[in-house]
């Protein structure tokens, strides 16, 4: 286990000097050496390891005593930066009074989502993390037991909700361990919390000051509530970005106002302002209250009796129609100056805030039936040419294909034919002409699901022979695969002269994108769009699979099934595959 204890120390406290008996643990310290660690002796005195690099040390503590012997073995470490502690089932409460006593607190991404199960009130996970109390801490991360698991649990699934770029609102108990639990485990832009006595970084607890349309995602949890629960939804929803996402928690009330008196309420009361998602679930795992805690998703719908309300809501994107003004993506926010046009949200579409409700995957509205609902909502009422119009087209193609829905698929293909006739110039918004050629390849899949293959194969020629440079290179992976699909259908049919041809168009269209200049798409030397080469590599991959196809094509004459088995298909639509894997896995669990 020393590859995976190597890798999750660095995944907590990144490539550091870290100190541990290099006698001891031969194996680890070459595992930690082999994914950038500078790994030391563990110190004689009080002293701090040489350098300006960040600091641990890795403590194995096994023996039956954590007294004093035990506080003497933290000693060398207490001028490090963190420390890796390896337990074997001592007694909880005294080894950490000893760490907090000698300074140390609950590291921030020591409890990650998901991994509240292993913590009890009797022991330690086998590997715990820690590091140095700030002068100002408090709270949960320098307590101990269940009661502060359970919090820093709640702060650490609120984190996973966290959008790059997003300035993130905490108010609640236990903000000031929340704002360090979403710092170490999000991408935050950035981070305030409501606190009464309005310190440096807080906000008043009326949020009065605070603009309308201002936040990305708010975490209240226990919130404060200046006059009661129902008006601190009203709170929120004026100052929540229309694209913006809420993580609501209270405890059940026991009969009085102060909070919902069970998740009914709660759902028609959140209802009028968002539109919910998910719901979470806190429980003990037995009837033992110093057992671990479990906290999972659960559908909306499912009915638990739990001492906690967990939600997660969107606001409704819709109410953002005729606000570009007031748009910007914090993670290509407009003060960074001219953004590529791919990741130019605010000029593309009418109703910007549509974008990472709706069409941005890992972002967007994660209750599916919602997600389809806002789709057609925005089909409905949108402009015939808007980049809007095609973008909900598309969300909600892809969401009959996954279902595999072949009556649906027949009313989204007049949809499409509609958007692609409309004329198109030089004037024609780019993100348009994106969703042209993404709504061909789908139109060829959906009539796939449809079984008529001559409509597939048109369909695929269209989305093959799209322009895509005008946009993005990135585009290219769709034009790619509508030629392998297009020749998968025509080797079916016999016509290997028109399969072959696919491919190899599948080819040139891959070197066609990588061969563009990619210095003006990236963005900014300081700041490149994160996902560019990633991406372009997935058009390069898609490339290699046509490729790899022409060069197995002998194979297909002497058995059609050695031939495919070379072609590895599922790096075609990765997302979509994932996603009909996830659901597969969903039905299985539901079993």
């Amino acid at each position: 286990m020393t590859i995976q204890t190597a890798t999750a120390i660095v995944q907590r406290l990144g490539p550091c000097r870290i100190a541990l008996d290099r006698c001891t643990y031969v194996e680890l310290a070459r595992e930690l050496a082999l994914v950038g660690c500078d790994v030391v002796d563990i110190p004689t005195h009080d002293a701090a390891t040489h350098g300006p690099g960040k600091t641990a040390g890795f403590l194995d503590w096994t023996a039956p005593d954590v007294g004093a012997a035990f506080r003497e073995a933290l000693r060398p470490f207490a001028t490090m930066d963190s420390l890796v502690l390896q337990s074997a089932g001592q007694v909880r409460y005294g080894l950490e009074q000893a760490l907090f006593e000698a300074g140390w607190q609950r590291h921030a991404a020591g409890m990650m989502q998901g991994e509240c199960g292993a913590w009890s009130a009797y022991a330690l996970p086998g590997i715990s993390y820690y590091q140095r109390t700030p002068r100002d801490g408090d709270g949960e991360l320098q307590q101990s037991g269940v009661e502060a698991d359970a919090p820093i649990a709640r702060y650490a699934m609120a984190a996973s909700h966290v959008r790059p770029g997003d300035h993130v609102l905490i108010d609640g108990d236990g903000s000031i361990s929340g704002a360090a639990i979403v710092s170490a485990l999000s991408r935050a832009g950035s981070i305030v919390r409501v606190d009464p006595e309005s310190m440096p970084d807080a906000v008043e607890a009326s949020l009065a000051s605070q603009p309308d349309n201002s936040v990305d995602i708010i975490i209240a949890l226990e919130p404060a509530l200046p006059i009661d629960w129902i008006s601190r939804l009203d709170d929120y929803a004026r100052v929540l970005k229309f694209d913006g996402r809420l993580v609501l928690g209270w405890r059940r009330s026991t009969g009085d106002n102060v909070r919902p008196q069970g998740w009914e309420m709660l759902l028609e009361a959140v209802s009028e302002h968002f539109l919910p998602e998910t719901r979470y679930m806190q429980m003990p795992v037995s009837v033992d209250p110093g057992s671990a805690q479990m906290l999972f998703p659960a559908p909306l719908e499912q009915t638990a009796d739990t001492d906690w309300l967990l939600l997660v809501a969107s606001a409704n994107p819709l109410m953002g129609e005729g606000r570009n003004a007031e748009y910007d993506h914090p993670g290509f926010p407009n003060a960074a100056g001219p953004k590529p046009a791919l990741v130019d949200f605010g000029a593309a579409y009418d109703n910007p805030y549509l974008y990472r409700s709706m069409v941005q995957m890992g972002e967007r509205v994660g209750h599916d039936l919602k997600l389809a609902r806002l789709a057609e909502c925005v089909i409905e009422d949108s402009r015939e040419d808007s980049a809007d119009r095609g973008a909900a087209i598309a969300v909600l193609g892809y969401r009959v294909l996954e279902m595999r829905l072949p009556d649906l698929a027949r009313s989204i293909l007049p949809l499409i034919e509609a958007y692609l006739n409309v004329p198109i110039d030089e004037y024609t918004p780019v993100h348009v002409c994106r969703w042209r050629l993404s709504l061909a390849f789908l139109a060829g899949r959906l009539t796939e699901l449809t079984g008529d293959r001559t409509a597939a194969k048109r369909w695929y020629r269209i989305a093959a022979d799209a322009e895509w440079a005008g946009f993005s290179p990135l585009l290219a992976t769709k034009s790619i695969a509508a030629s392998f699909y297009e020749a998968r259908l025509s080797l079916a049919d016999g016509d290997t002269q028109t399969a072959l041809a696919c491919f190899r168009n599948g080819v040139d269209t891959a070197l066609k994108a990588a061969a563009c200049p990619h210095s003006e798409q990236i963005g900014p030397t300081d700041r490149p769009l994160p996902f560019y080469l990633q991406e372009l590599a997935e058009v390069i991959d898609m490339g290699s699979q046509c490729a790899n196809a022409i060069a197995h094509f002998p194979l297909w004459q002497r058995d059609p099934g050695l031939f495919w088995r070379q072609v590895d298909v599922r790096r075609f639509g990765l997302a979509s595959w994932a996603r009909d894997l996830e659901r597969e896995n969903e039905r299985l669990r539901a079993a």
